[in-house]
This record gives structure tokens, C-alpha cells and sequence, in this order.
């Protein structure tokens, strides 16, 4: 995976208060979350992003980006890579052409193979635990191990190091390491401590940028 990109585990913020989105990012980073992506289903997330991005800690991304104007709006706000759920190719040409790395979704071997040709730095198999899991991502990475994948859609914790042992390079995770009585008190130390132990459950808790 490009070397931009995080590895491990990607925390994936999706919520309707920017707030709570502060909350979770900052406490995700003082936790050693490898990555945040900031999805822009949350509101003023370019704002967001901005925030996290100055404070520092965890390389910051832009999720959820579906059109060229929103890939340079979060590139101008600090998003060090971006995310999509889908194959756009004018979201990828954008990034590209920004020099910022690009994760599009893909589900089969064609659609991987034609985001990588467009110039992506590496592809999100979504929704993977659809797909086949942990088993189709070794089936698919056999053939094809110059493939650069983030699992991503309903993993569970307990499947990270499978994950990763089938030769994914990111796994993206998003309510299982909130703690939500924490975030709605603003409470930052309690969404690190509660994520710190989510990560340490996984056996991959330690930063790898």
C-alpha cells in the first residue's frame, strides 16, 4: 500500500454531529487509532476534517467522497487521503491530480483491477463481509497479490487479524471502537481508553503510518 496510506486498523466516523465526530477523532488518535476517515455523511465534515487534521496524531482521511469538487474541497482542508464506496473515475482522476492517495470501493477482481489502472493507491473491497470475508479476499489476492485492499463493511473484531492475514493492509472499523456514553458526554479520555482496548484486542494495536 502506498506509504501514505495507514495500515491496520482505519477508523471509520459516521454521525450526524460534527461534536461527536470531534469526540471520536480525538479520542481515536490519542488511542493510536493508525487512521481516522471522516466520512462526509457528517455535517460541516470538511470542518471537521480541518480540526483533526491541524491538531495533529493520526493520519486523517475523507470518506464517503462520490464527486471531484468534494475530493479538492477535503484535499484543501487538510484530508490526507481519499475514500469512496464505489469506482468514480473523475474522484480518482482529481485525487490523482492533487497527489493525494485514492481508495475507491470495488467488489469484483474487474472492478480492483480497473481501480488500480486509474490510478488508485489502493482499492476498498466493500462490503466485504457480503462478499465472503476473510476467504474471499484470499481468493481474490492469490491470483492477484499486487493488489493493495482495506477490508471494509460489517468486520467484526475478532476477524481484523484474519483480515489482515489474508492479505489485507487495512481494515476499517467504526461503532466497535465506540464507546457511545463517552462521546455523548464529550468525553475523550473515555473513547480512547475504550478504543486502546478494542485495538489491543485485535493483537494489531501499534501505529504503522
Amino acid at each position: 500500500m502506498n506509504v501514505a496510506l495507514p495500515r491496520g486498523v482505519v477508523g471509520v466516523i459516521r454521525t450526524t454531529r460534527p461534536d461527536h465526530a470531534l469526540t471520536v477523532a480525538r479520542g481515536w488518535i490519542r488511542a493510536g487509532v493508525p487512521g481516522v476517515e471522516i466520512t462526509l455523511t457528517v455535517p460541516d465534515a470538511e470542518s471537521v476534517i480541518a480540526q483533526v487534521a491541524a491538531e495533529g496524531g493520526a493520519r486523517v482521511g475523507a470518506g464517503t467522497v462520490l464527486d471531484p469538487a468534494r475530493v479538492a474541497s477535503c484535499v484543501a482542508a487538510g484530508a490526507a487521503y481519499i475514500v469512496s464506496p464505489d469506482t468514480c473515475a473523475e474522484v480518482v482522476a482529481e485525487a490523482v491530480r492533487l497527489g493525494v492517495p485514492v481508495v475507491p470501493g470495488a467488489m469484483t477482481p474487474s472492478e480492483m483491477s480497473t481501480a488500480v489502472r486509474l490510478g488508485a493507491a489502493a482499492v476498498k473491497v466493500f462490503p466485504v463481509a457480503m462478499l465472503g470475508g476473510p476467504a474471499f479476499l484470499h481468493a481474490v489476492l492469490e491470483p492477484m497479490p499486487h493488489l493493495s485492499v482495506v477490508a471494509s463493511g460489517g468486520v467484526r473484531v475478532e476477524q481484523v487479524e484474519d483480515y489482515l492475514k489474508a492479505g489485507a493492509a487495512a481494515v476499517c472499523l467504526s461503532k466497535e471502537l465506540i464507546l457511545a456514553d463517552a462521546v455523548e458526554r464529550g468525553d475523550v479520555d473515555g473513547v480512547a481508553e475504550f478504543a486502546a482496548s478494542v485495538l489491543e484486542s485485535t493483537g494489531v494495536s501499534a501505529v504503522d503510518m
